[in-house]
């Protein structure tokens, strides 16, 4: 989510093409996609001859974190002080999916060892372009990372402010395992509670499902961000409903009735042959300062623990 802020420079991104996409991790030159998209391909693996054998389930943990890195004077924490002690903590979770990782980059990954990590939007955020706030970190390669706008944003100085940034969603084929794939899909959705931000979080559900049905038919999915939907409030339910049905989206917090529903949300779908299993769901207590005891962003973080079972 975004606070109301004192300036709004951004237009809204739907019409505008992308520029040219940074280098990814491994050196790999990415390719602008179409309007309001962003394609990098980060850690490739490579191409199989063949179908593998069906290996062994396994496990791994997932986070999403809105690390709150809009600037020091308008973020809804204290950036400054608080991403530098995130940045080792992530090295707990075997998949890392940040959302508002915009003006302290550099500082988010510091002291991060996972071995993959997405090409950041741009390597200077400015105010006239901050980029979409997506990056995903983990133990995990993945390849074909692309970025999408939202059709449509609302709000320059009201209403949440979305229009300050390049709001959508990210996606990359993730390999678990040998023979293993995993479609992950980061997002960051539309926030405030004006009547244009109801309308264009429903939409934008459901472009984001269509997007999943075109791209994803034969994988598994994970979906998992800064929803900004909250299962206990009415307004929300119909985004809710098209993810959650139309999409065949489990939310990992209903999985094990986990009783704490956020507006961050980790949701996953079977693939034909890998069937993913929400194992557990907590809010890790660990992203806090040392000193103050305060979270180190205005969300708390989500993990999730999944089992992957091939066949």
């Amino acid at each position: 989510m975004f606070a109301a802020v004192a300036f709004g420079l951004l237009g809204c991104p739907s019409d505008d093409p992308m520029g040219s996409q940074g280098t990814a991790a491994t050196g790999t030159d990415g390719a602008t996609a179409g309007v309001a998209t962003r394609v990098d391909t980060t850690a490739q693996p490579e191409p199989s001859s063949g179908g593998p054998p069906v290996g062994p389930p396994g496990e791994f943990e997932v986070l999403t974190y809105n690390v709150a890195g809009l600037p020091e004077e308008i973020s809804g924490s204290s950036p400054v002080e608080f991403i530098p002690q995130i940045s080792p903590l992530l090295n707990d979770f075997d998949m890392v999916l940040v959302q508002e990782d915009f003006w302290y980059h550099d500082a988010l990954t510091a002291e991060i060892t996972l071995p993959y990590a997405s090409t950041p939007w741009s390597k200077a955020p400015t105010l006239a372009d901050i980029g979409d706030g997506l990056n995903r970190f983990g133990v995990h390669p993945f390849a074909d990372h692309e970025r999408t706008a939202w059709y449509a944003c609302h709000g320059q100085f009201d209403c949440s402010s979305d229009c300050l940034a390049t709001k959508g969603w990210s996606v990359a084929r993730t390999t678990v395992a040998e023979g293993v794939e995993i479609d992950v899909y980061n997002l960051h959705m539309e926030a405030g509670g004006c009547p244009m931000d109801l309308e264009i979080r429903a939409q934008a559900a459901r472009d984001l499902v269509d997007a999943i049905t075109a791209r994803s038919p034969d994988h598994a999915v994970i979906v998992a961000g800064d929803f900004n939907l909250d299962a206990e409030d009415p307004e929300d339910e119909e985004p809710l409903r098209i993810f959650r049905e139309d999409a065949q989206l489990v939310d990992a917090c209903d999985a094990v009735a986990c009783d704490d529903q956020r507006i961050d949300h980790v949701m996953v779908r079977d693939g034909p042959d890998l069937a993913l299993e929400v194992l557990e769901w907590w809010v890790p207590e660990q992203f806090v300062d040392a000193a103050s005891g305060m979270p180190l962003s205005d969300h708390l973080p989500v993990a999730a623990r999944l089992r992957y079972v091939p066949g």
